[in-house]
This record gives structure tokens, sequence and C-alpha cells, in this order.
């Protein structure tokens, strides 16, 4: 899957990319609390927690009947502020998607075979000032869903990086009339590792083995596995 084409040079960004590999468990709500201190006892450190807003992207144009090429959709992120600065702020002015800052993601479609773990490449770019949505109209792509999610996160060690500073916070996102898409309110656990390219075999060795042995001291707890393909199919059908 080629990278996407770099934002013009009035939008400030900073791109990344770089190859995950990830593991994946299923947690109940009954057992999230559990899980929670288990692995902070694990890494010494307590949960992020973290509201993403989503917007979903697919190109504009049908993929043309007999191409080998595949279409992709992509993603704006923007990390919705606590919610007690949020309530104070909407009171203020109200939610305005073009006012925040966003981020741009590029899922490829993970790779075949009988790994170990699931893998694939991911491209993305920050965005500091300008028209993000504007940027990704220009580009062919138009809206497709949206959806919000809220995530816990442990992060062993930051990756270099020259985002633009709090490049991905912006106006408050509206929450109240938000609702669960599993009435059970169950969670998703994803171990993931980033290395640079999937060529540096070494660092994939490497990468493979740590999530080997977080997968070994979590077991009994949870069962991380390699997720169904399908399950993490970004392609536009």
């Amino acid at each position: 899957m080629p990278p996407p084409p770099p934002p013009p040079p009035h939008l400030s960004f900073a791109q990344s990319a770089y190859h995950e590999l990830s593991l994946y468990s299923h947690i109940p709500a009954a057992r999230q609390p559990q899980i929670l201190r288990v692995i902070s006892g694990i890494t010494g450190m307590l949960p992020e927690t973290t509201l993403e807003h989503h917007l979903v992207y697919k190109p504009k144009r049908p993929r043309r009947p007999g191409s080998n090429t595949e279409l992709y959709y992509l993603q704006l992120i923007s990390i919705v502020p606590e919610e007690q600065k949020q309530e104070e702020r909407e009171e203020k002015g109200g939610y305005d998607v073009k006012s925040q800052k966003w981020r741009m993601r590029l899922e490829d479609f993970p790779e075949y075979g009988g790994k170990p773990v699931t893998s694939r490449n991911v491209f993305g770019a920050g965005f500091g000032e300008g028209d993000a949505l504007g940027l990704v109209d220009s580009l062919g792509f138009m809206f497709a869903p949206t959806t919000t999610t809220s995530s816990l996160s442990w992060v062993l060690l930051f990756p270099p990086s020259h985002a633009v500073p709090n490049a991905q916070y912006g106006n408050p996102y509206p929450t109240s009339g938000l609702q669960p898409l599993d009435p059970a309110r169950s969670w998703v656990l994803k171990a993931a590792i980033r290395v640079k390219s999937h060529q540096d075999l070494e660092s994939v060795s490497t990468g493979h083995n740590e999530l080997k042995g977080f997968k070994e001291l979590m077991r009994g707890i949870c069962d991380l596995e390699v997720v169904e393909r399908l399950a993490l199919d970004t392609r536009v059908r």
C-alpha cells in the first residue's frame, strides 16, 4: 500500500510510518478492573484514559473493474479533552469539527501467513494549523462513518517523535449522548509494538519475542491471540 501524499506546504504536519506488531484479547466488563490492576503491576504505571473522535473517509472514486490496486479507508483522529474541562467549554461555543486538531492514519491490511502476531504497516501525519478536513477532501476522499473510542493506555517507551506540540487537542466533543457499541460494555485489550520497518528483521524478531513474553505473563488472566485478518480489513469493498 503506497503512503498517502504529503500535505501542502501551508499545512503544518509531522509524518510517521511504522510497522505494527500486535495481539488482542476480548475482556468482559466484569474482568476489566482486574486486568487493569494486573497490567499496572507489570508495567509499574497507571493507565492513561483517552477519548478519541474518529472521522472515517473512503475514496470518492470506486475501484476500477479488473484493477489490482486496492482502495483503503482513511481516518482523521482527534483526542477529546477531559470531561470536566469539556463541560466548561461546551457552554461557551459547543463543538466545531473543523476547529479540531487532527492526525491522519492509514492502516494497511494485515499481512497473510502463519505469523505469531498480527503484522501491518501504518502511515500517519499529525497536523498543526490548517484545514485538515479540506486536505482530505482534496486528496479524493469522502466522509463515511464517525466513531468515538474510549481507551486505557500504557506506553512503556515513547517512540521518537517530531509531532506538532498539542496538535491532537481541540474543542470539546459532546459526549452526553454517546452509547457503547457493545451493550455488554466489554473491552478489547490490544498489546502492540511499533518497529520502523518490516524489513528490519532484528527489530521485528525482538518485537515478536516481547509480545510472546507479555502473552505468557498474561496467561491464565486473558488469552492474547492473533486476530482474524478480516476483522482488521481496511480495504474499501
